[in-house]
């Protein structure tokens, strides 16, 4: 039994009639009172006739709190002591069965076949013409309201039409003419304006007996929604406690994601299900918990361009906020891009998984599993460096250089240049590691822009960034008749081919078409020029393509009287 269990157990013990359960949003009071109400009622301990839960969200009236007090309840006591309750409050109201007879013989049908508390208030409604006397059932309703057991709920999220001092009243009114026991839950820190907290602070002395703070720990929450028996549950934990996830709404949404994603990996490596976890835990975190200065979307960008590894020798210069805060998220979790990033952010965007796709991309993850292998061993290799202090380069070179040799073919960029980089900052040679790098993954680097890429931005290297731009000018020809004649034939293009295009320069443009390359018109007119019209969600790209390629022309007209003619009459540029 924890602290707060032991202190509600001795409220319903005391004569303490009213108690507050205050704490921060999200951390899960309502949930913990649930739990804890729900075994209190099916143990069968409690001497209150009934229990009412009452949220006061939204709520600007006080008379409909207080029907819903009533409408709300819940008989926990035995059905001889409901009903001889009620005759004993019949008994002594006799306003409304003196005036109406036919309501009083009514009533007095439905109570007697009463199962639970608000059967009575429902079928009594349903009385003919009832309606005209709701007031007075109203009153009649609330009478039998004693020696209940009620929470309410959300005060600081109430209606501006209720007022913190009309709920204290009912309070007050319910514990002591009423014999209820009364428990307040609130966050005390989020009311809308200083008038309500001070109203509050000037009833609490009268009216609250106990307060109580609910300050669970993340480890504590998570073990409310989640088993230690769960697959990951180390990941998981570990991930909480570095980002102090303690909403229990969120871990909650946590939990819902992970069972949504978790068939597509259950058969997986076990690297893949905790990149799975972790991704989850934080993209959940941050979606669902504002953070001014790491937002969602900038969470998104710093996974997608940067690794852990390459904030070892980066100097935190001209950095925002939120940068720096991802900085240290990573130098404790150790975070780079994950191909679960779009999966997990489209599922928390629209609820639901693109199954075909998370299928492809889960199969892919499979049969690069030796790619998780080397990230674990950068890992180890990291932690030589930054574990002790001892005088062990060597040892973190050798790492390194051991780890290049034998996995050049699966390494990512950005941990290659990474590691580069700081074997180069230690007087190693590193011009054989960059060539064989170079040769050995030449198709996938050859798409990179030495000019506009934020990877070549980031590395220190001038004899890889020089090898990047030699790769990039020796393909430049190649790839722009290749996605010239792909757009003009097929209509068709994807994401790589218009950054491509995009990260082309108008002098670009101009040498390739003085190349003479065949189907020139085909590609300009019927593949260039495509975008002039076009309009998406890449404009500002399309419009900078086809500036760039209009400049182009206009360049070779200004050559000679030909070339003018040839270009507003071919592909009408003036």
């Amino acid at each position: 039994m924890n602290n707060l269990e032991k202190s509600l157990q001795a409220f319903f013990e005391s004569e303490a009639k009213v108690v507050v359960i205050k704490g921060d949003w999200g951390v899960g009071k309502t949930y913990f009172w649930d739990q804890y109400i729900s075994r209190k009622i099916g143990s069968g301990s409690l001497h209150q006739l009934a229990y009412s839960y009452i949220s006061l969200f939204g709520s600007s009236s006080l008379e409909d709190v207080r029907k819903r007090v009533f409408h709300n309840a819940k008989a926990i006591g035995s059905d001889k002591a409901v009903n001889q309750a009620f005759d004993n409050e019949f008994n002594e109201s006799s306003l409304l069965s003196n005036k109406l007879h036919w309501v009083h013989g009514g009533i007095e049908k439905i109570k007697r076949k009463l199962l639970s508390l608000n059967g009575f208030s429902r079928k009594s409604q349903s009385l003919p013409i009832v309606s005209k006397y709701s007031g007075l059932i109203s009153n009649l309703e609330y009478s039998l309201v004693k020696n209940y057991i009620v929470c309410i709920d959300d005060m600081e999220r109430k209606g501006k039409g209720l007022a913190v001092k009309e709920i204290m009243g009912l309070v007050d009114e319910l514990a002591h003419r009423k014999k209820c026991k009364v428990i307040l839950i609130f966050n005390e820190s989020s009311f809308d304006n200083e008038d309500d907290k001070n109203q509050f602070d000037s009833y609490r002395e009268k009216v609250v007996d106990i307060e109580i703070n609910y300050n669970p720990t993340y480890k504590e929450n998570l073990a409310c929604i989640f088993s230690e028996k769960d697959t990951g549950y180390s990941t998981l934990e570990n991930v909480a406690r570095i980002l102090n996830i303690r909403n229990i709404r969120v871990i909650r949404k946590i939990k819902w994601a992970l069972e949504s994603l978790y068939e597509y990996v259950r058969n997986s490596d076990i690297q893949i299900i905790d990149e799975l976890i972790v991704h989850t835990a934080l993209l959940c975190r941050f979606y669902y918990i504002r953070d001014n200065d790491l937002t969602f979307t900038l969470l998104r960008e710093q996974l997608a361009e940067n690794s852990w590894l390459s904030f070892i020798t980066d100097k935190e210069t001209d950095i925002s906020a939120g940068e720096k805060k991802f900085r240290n998220l990573t130098s404790n979790i150790q975070l780079s891009s994950s191909v679960f990033d779009d999966h997990i952010a489209f599922f928390l965007e629209n609820g639901y998984i693109n199954e075909e796709e998370l299928k492809i991309t889960v199969a892919e993850c499979n049969e690069k599993v030796r790619i998780y292998a080397v990230s674990a061993r950068l890992k180890r290799a990291w932690n030589i460096y930054s574990g002790s202090f001892l005088d062990n380069i060597d040892d973190f070179k050798n790492s390194l250089i051991e780890i290049i040799n034998e996995d050049t073919s699966r390494i990512e960029f950005s941990d290659f240049y990474s590691a580069i980089d700081i074997l180069e900052d230690f007087g190693e040679d590193i011009t054989p590691f960059v060539d064989h790098y170079m040769k050995i993954n030449s198709d996938s680097l050859s798409s990179i822009d030495p000019i506009n890429s934020w990877d070549i931005g980031r590395i220190k290297s001038n004899y890889l960034k020089k090898k990047i731009k030699e790769l990039h000018n020796n393909t430049k020809n190649y790839n722009l008749d290749e996605v010239s004649l792909k757009i003009a034939t097929n209509g068709s293009w994807n994401s790589e081919d218009i950054n491509f295009l995009n990260s082309l320069t108008k002098e670009d443009y101009i040498k390739w078409m003085k190349s003479s390359p065949e189907q020139l018109v085909t590609k300009v007119r019927g593949g260039l020029l495509t975008f002039k019209d076009f309009h998406s969600s890449n404009d500002e790209k399309f419009k900078n393509i086809t500036a760039n390629v209009i400049a182009a022309l206009e360049a070779i007209a200004s050559e000679n009287e030909l070339n003018r003619y040839r270009v507003r009459a071919i592909y009408d540029v003036e």
